[in-house]
């Protein structure tokens, strides 16, 4: 779908760009899917798929339909911006690891979770090895490898990383921080899925 103003031009890529985000904001993901689309597909007629609008569009494409629970799709455009990132900048870069944790992301929010396990431990470790362990994009990836232990049952697992988040979030942020009190949200989560999975074995 080309969209055109009254006069018969193709709409700029600017207005058609707001209008994207704009229904996107407003949960209207199809719509934004659409637009988001005819935006991508006239970029790449002019720039580099690597040049930072192309990115930034493909990555709100992505986004949008995994709003919209096409995962599928969403998983092909990551993967596409990650192919590219990795030749530009290799699998360590920073960039590299966020474009792995948002597939780890969409293989979450599609119930794929053993992939979304594989694939959070791997950044993990990659992640503390170059960061280190208190950094705010390691402890965002220990939480999330907690969330899907947790959605397979496996509650300790789960409960362990939480706690280290959560004692590493106090440290470094504070008790009142929002993520230091979303941790203690997670952690009781946790123990409470825990306590009802024994509750369901011995019932």
């Amino acid at each position: 779908m080309v969209t055109e103003p009254s006069h018969g031009q193709p709409e700029p890529l600017d207005a058609l760009e707001r209008q994207a985000r704009s229904h996107y904001a407003a949960g209207r993901y199809q719509a934004a899917i659409e637009l988001f689309d005819e935006v991508l597909t006239r970029l790449d007629v002019d720039l580099d798929p690597v040049h930072p609008r192309v990115l930034a569009i493909r990555n709100d494409l992505a986004r949008a339909c995994r709003y919209a629970g096409r995962f599928d799709r969403a998983l092909s455009l990551y993967r596409q911006i990650l192919n590219l990132l990795l030749v530009r900048s290799g699998p360590d870069h920073p960039d590299s690891l966020r474009f792995r944790s948002r597939i780890a992301n969409t293989y979450y929010a599609a119930g794929r979770y053993p992939e979304a396990i594989w694939l959070f431990q791997d950044i993990l470790t990659k992640r503390a090895a170059a960061l280190g362990l208190d950094h705010p994009d390691t402890l965002r990836s220990r939480s999330s490898l907690a969330n899907s232990y947790c959605a397979v049952g496996s509650y300790q697992r789960a409960i362990d990383l939480h706690e280290e988040t959560l004692a590493a979030r106090n440290r470094v942020l504070g008790p009142s921080h929002e993520r230091t009190v979303a941790s203690q949200t997670r952690l009781a989560e946790a123990r409470q899925a825990a306590m009802a999975g024994e509750a369901g074995q011995t019932g």
